[in-house]
């Protein structure tokens, strides 16, 4: 003890102090006393205040905001002056404020004499008298907060009281800064020492003095004090709203610079480096996450030490320590480290024979392997009837989703997947599992979006937005809301209503923004809505910075779109090569998840070889993705691919058997498909069924102007998506039919609109031409 300063304050030190009387929380004092002084001006002790001042009626409303203004600030951690000024006004009457704001100011003037002072008067607030009630309970939630802060100021050295002082006159002028030039700290400081005790002689440098001598204040000192239950209170909070609702909680910055500070008074705290580490997940920081995540565990095991189970919490600490690492290299996607990390967090656990940490890494295990194999569906069903076993309701409801999406990817029939999700459905409301019934509506929407259903797609992410997730207060605004925000707005786009698509990626940056670790999925979507409208606006630059915006955050599907741009510029080569490139990757892929997007790249090769005139090969791909999409039952795509078989047949001079493959398949397309396929669709049936009725004269007429009839809608459809150059066919087709039929004025009508959009939109490559 003899190396010990006793009368240093020594704010980060080994134990730190578990209550600090510190500017804010004296302003909360304050604030207190003046209401009930107030409030109770007849019952209070004599000296608490003038007996001029009259009673003040609060109604009922104004007592209860007044209160949970209070109890928000206690649990809160410690803000400025300016802003404790903000949260107050419309909540507390002017008068208190007046009084409150006087209180400070006569601290910041007289110095030490009104703070000893004040904290005299309120130790008779909450002290018992025989004689008078005390004003706040000793044993409520302001009654403790009190009686703490009245032990922790008696416990202050003489230095540590000058020091809370000139914190306060600091904190005090942030908010109030002074006209006049400041006066020396060190000079104010002794003036009032010497206020104090009545001499007018100066003072000698003593040791006390000494360890005074230097004090700096910075603009972090006014919130840089946290006691244990504010501490945890803010990391709990702050936890929450990054599960719940990310853009509610402090921006990666700041409460990185909060937890900083925290730390600092409280080293030995855990779950504030397990909040750092959520923190830094969300901009994606690898090291300062596993860094975090290690001393979390590391703080876990020493508490855990000093218990009589010490060797078992440590072992505990370790198997989770490793189960967090494997989904944090998984994250990442380092999957050698994170199989590594489970595997070693399942040998922990089976030593111990921890069932419910093996199921956990059981689940994780599921991610990690090969996707529709049958050796998975084995592993994901056995993870089910082991979790039902051990009544763990989120884990099971959680297997019975994995398998229903597993089965998707496999050759099931829809109707047995989706009776894997109404199990998991019954299951989450039986356990009040409201994340989970989010987890199935959105994965209802990705299905019914793979088997061609869009209405119900659409439906699926409305349920997911009007669900009531309200908790505590916070509603959940999770990436499942993001996701539904994007297909929605994906689906209007398709139907060419681009300024609601645009409002739902609006409304979806401001519940994600940039900083937010979901916001890379409206990103994704407002380049691929911008993409398909100035392709079908022919405006190029835009259509390749859409391209090239996309490429960050989705490569695959960047490199597709770029294909596709290329085929339309008339670029037929570098298009081949890199729908070549993409087909070639796809052969060593198994997963089933991407046959959506294998389906995606062979009908754009297909449409490259039609629009270079080889429809022979471009059959060869429409067959693979007919077959491919069969097998998966995913009806669009069958149908899609149909009608473009169709256009195939067309164009080799078999249009009865188009004809009939057309009406087979225009059905689907008609009620699930894009206005742009509904338009593409129409417009192949009315030319094949022209070419049907060529050898029978009223057969053609009646086919004739049944075809113009269809041409008219085929020409309204392509303006709701702003293709142009496809408007510039089909008033060209409708030109040649009003010729056919002998209508002279409609037919010049015609030709006249084809002469103007001709203008507008000229044709730059015979590839347009042949385009389907």
């Amino acid at each position: 003890m003899s190396g010990t300063d006793l009368f240093t304050f020594n704010t980060f030190g080994k134990r730190p102090m578990k209550e600090q009387v510190t500017p804010h929380k004296l302003s909360v004092l304050i604030l207190v006393h003046k209401y009930q002084t107030l409030r109770l001006p007849t019952i209070l002790h004599e000296g608490l205040m003038d007996d001029s001042l009259e009673e003040i009626v609060f109604t009922e409303n104004e007592k209860r905001d007044f209160m949970t203004t209070i109890l928000d600030l206690l649990q809160s951690s410690d803000i400025e002056l300016k802003e404790l000024r903000a949260k107050l006004h419309g909540v507390v009457k002017p008068v208190v404020l007046d009084f409150f704001f006087d209180k400070l100011k006569e601290i910041h003037d007289d110095g030490l004499q009104p703070i000893m002072k004040f904290f005299h008067d309120i130790n008779d607030l909450v002290s018992h008298d025989s004689e008078s009630k005390p004003f706040i309970s000793k044993y409520s939630v302001l009654g403790f907060f009190f009686r703490r802060m009245i032990l922790a100021f008696n416990k202050l050295s003489f230095s540590q009281v000058t020091e809370l002082w000139a914190k306060i006159k600091h904190y005090y002028e942030l908010c109030f800064p002074n006209n006049e030039p400041e006066a020396d700290l060190a000079k104010s400081l002794t003036d009032s020492v010497m206020s104090l005790s009545g001499t007018g002689g100066p003072l000698t440098k003593s040791c006390l003095a000494q360890s005074f001598e230097g004090l700096q204040i910075s603009e972090n000192t006014v919130g840089g004090f946290y006691s244990q239950k504010q501490a945890e209170y803010f990391i709990a909070q702050q936890a929450s709203l990054l599960h719940h609702n990310e853009s509610k909680a402090l921006s990666p910055r700041k409460l990185q610079d909060k937890i900083t500070v925290i730390l600092k008074a409280n080293k030995d705290l855990a779950e504030a480096h397990f909040l750092s580490y959520l923190n830094s997940l969300r901009v994606k920081e690898y090291c300062t996450a596993i860094h975090n995540l290690y001393h979390y565990y590391d703080r876990n095991a020493k508490i855990s030490s000093t218990s009589t189970t010490a060797k078992d919490k440590e072992d505990l600490s370790i198997r989770y320590a490793a189960l967090n690492v494997a989904a944090l290299h998984f994250r990442f996607g380092h999957h050698g480290e994170a199989m590594a990390s489970l595997i070693e967090s399942i040998h922990k656990a089976q030593e111990v024979n921890d069932h419910v940490c093996l199921q956990h890494a059981l689940a994780w295990l599921q991610r990690f392997g090969q996707q529709g194999v049958a050796a998975m569906a084995h592993l994901i069903e056995k993870s089910i009837t082991r979790s039902e076993d051990l009544s763990l309701p989120y884990l099971t409801s959680l297997g019975v989703q994995v398998l229903a999406r597993h089965n998707a990817f496999v050759f099931e029939k829809p109707a047995s997947v989706f009776e894997y999700l109404e199990y998991s459905d019954i299951l989450n409301c039986q356990n009040f599992l409201t994340g989970m019934i989010q987890v199935s509506y959105t994965q209802k929407s990705a299905l019914w979006h793979l088997f061609g259903k869009s209405e119900l797609s659409s439906m699926s992410s409305l349920l997911v937005l009007n669900l009531d997730t309200i908790e505590s207060g916070v509603s959940d605004n999770t990436e499942l809301s993001c996701i539904a925000l994007c297909n929605l707005a994906e689906k209007h786009a398709e139907r060419g209503q681009y300024q609601i698509a645009t409002d739902l990626l609006n409304h979806a940056k401001l519940r994600f923004p940039v900083d937010c670790v979901d916001s890379h999925h409206w990103m994704k979507s407002e380049q691929q809505i911008n993409f398909d409208r100035m392709l079908n606006n022919r405006k190029w630059n835009l259509v390749e910075q859409a391209v090239i915006n996309l490429r960050v955050v989705a490569e695959d599907e960047s490199n597709l779109r770029n294909a596709i741009y290329l085929c339309e510029k008339g670029e037929a080569t570098q298009a081949f090569n890199q729908l070549q490139k993409l087909l070639e990757d796809m052969k060593d892929t198994t997963d089933g998840k991407e046959l959506d997007f294998q389906c995606r790249v062979l009908l754009a090769m297909s449409r490259l070889y039609i629009n270079t005139g080889n429809h022979t090969t471009a059959i060869i791909h429409v067959l693979d993705c007919i077959s491919k999409a069969r097998s998966h039952h995913m009806n669009y795509f069958i149908a899609i691919a149909s009608v473009q078989l169709a256009f195939i047949q067309y164009h080799m001079k078999l249009p009865e058997q188009a004809l009939g493959l057309l009406e087979r398949n225009m059905l689907p397309v008609l009620t699930n498909g894009s206005i742009y396929d509904q338009a593409r669709t129409l417009y192949c049936y009315a030319r094949v069924q022209v070419a049907c009725a060529r050898h029978s004269q009223q057969d053609k007429k009646s086919a004739l102007l049944s075809a113009v009839s269809v041409m008219n809608l085929v020409i309204e459809l392509f303006k709701k998506v702003e293709a142009h150059h496809r408007v510039k066919d089909g008033v060209y087709y409708q030109a040649r039919l009003y010729n056919d039929l002998g209508y002279t004025a409609e037919r010049n009508k015609c030709a006249h609109d084809f002469k103007q959009l001709d203008q507008q939109h000229p044709t730059l490559n015979q590839m347009s031409i042949n385009a389907f």
